[in-house]
């Protein structure tokens, strides 16, 4: 089953299993999306198809792409961040979740919160540095001088998530996740 037929089928459920309302409003905002509430228990949340890892949710946005600031309005819209990979732990953790619906054959990109701050690079979601990278070969190489946000590649087959600088106007996938 390709991520694309996961992530709508689970989304379908979802709505389908009828939306509850919150503060006797509607759950369904006016851009027809659910809306996470803040109280909300993500994890139980019917809106969106999570993964826990530890004390963090993710959410792996593979239905839309956009920019980093539009994909990262979609995280905040949902009391989330785009996701900052703190470890190789948490990245092998990443891996395990994307290969669980993604098809062995795909390659996909998928936006962070990581950019580039002068000469460093740190994860907007936290303010942090990132201590921890795993950059592909040649990279970052601030191709075109302006590659100033982070993407990770993941390769299926190899069963990798590398790093890549790229222009954050570029529309990519995401991954916004929610820490306790």
């Amino acid at each position: 089953m390709s991520l694309r037929v996961f992530v709508v089928l689970a989304t379908f459920v979802a709505l389908s299993s009828g939306v509850p309302a919150v503060n006797n409003t509607s759950a369904i905002s006016k851009a027809g999306y659910p809306k996470i509430h803040p109280g909300t228990n993500l994890e139980s949340s019917p809106y969106l198809p999570l993964i826990r890892y530890q004390d963090v949710l993710y959410y792996f946005g593979a239905i839309l792409t956009g920019s980093v600031d539009q994909v990262d309005l979609f995280c905040n819209y949902h009391n989330m961040k785009l996701v900052s990979i703190q470890s190789n732990e948490e990245s092998e953790n990443l891996i395990a979740g994307l290969r669980s619906f993604l098809e062995t054959s795909e390659n996909v990109r998928f936006w962070t919160s990581g950019r580039k701050y002068g000469n460093n690079w740190r994860w907007e979601s936290t303010g942090l540095p990132t201590h921890y990278t795993n950059w592909a070969k040649g990279e970052p190489n601030n191709s075109g001088g302006n590659e100033t946000c982070i993407e990770v590649f993941f390769n299926s087959a190899a069963k990798t998530l590398e790093w890549n600088d790229k222009k954050c106007e570029a529309a990519n996938y995401f991954i916004c996740e929610s820490r306790d």
